[in-house]
């Protein structure tokens, strides 16, 4: 199990090694307003100029804010391996499969939970929503873990 949770890990390193990399490149990338203009520059031109800049700055920005959630769910997964709960399913509890880690190495759903939530939700879900996801559960063990200690208890006693 120890070997499997080492390769787990090193896998987590290097797409996070990579993802930061991907970070940090499209931070030094120029943006679209300090490139030299060269051509018409008519109003109109102006004009289409600053919607290009603008839809740029969008999608920059967009691509950027994915990389930093992915960024953080990472980070995230190396506190999972440290509490023992790296690739348990946050909603069910099920081991997540092989194939399920290494597609999507900061997974905290195996597929069917995942599935269901997508159904429900279809938008994507940050790194406040995972962590969220993550002590919720840890909450919800709790509270299963009290209710068996309280079952047991009265069984013991005779309830």
């Amino acid at each position: 199990m120890r070997t499997k949770i080492v390769g787990w890990t090193r896998k987590l390193e290097r797409e996070l090694e990579r993802v930061n990399q991907e970070i940090e490149a499209l931070k030094k990338e120029p943006r679209a307003q300090e490139l030299e203009s060269s051509g018409d520059n008519t109003p109109l031109s102006d004009e289409v100029d600053a919607i290009l800049v603008t839809e740029e700055n969008e999608m920059r920005t967009d691509r950027l804010g994915k990389l930093l959630n992915r960024a953080a769910a990472l980070a995230e997964a190396f506190h999972r391996i440290d509490d023992g709960t790296y690739g348990l399913c946050v909603a069910c509890g099920n081991r997540l499969s092989s194939k399920r880690l290494t597609a999507v190495p900061e997974a905290l759903r195996c597929t069917d939970c995942q599935a269901e939530i997508e159904k429900a939700s279809p938008h994507e879900l940050h790194a406040h929503e995972w962590k969220w996801a993550e002590e919720a559960d840890r909450e919800l063990r709790k509270r299963e873990n009290a209710d068996q200690v309280v079952s047991a208890n009265e069984k013991a006693i005779g309830f």
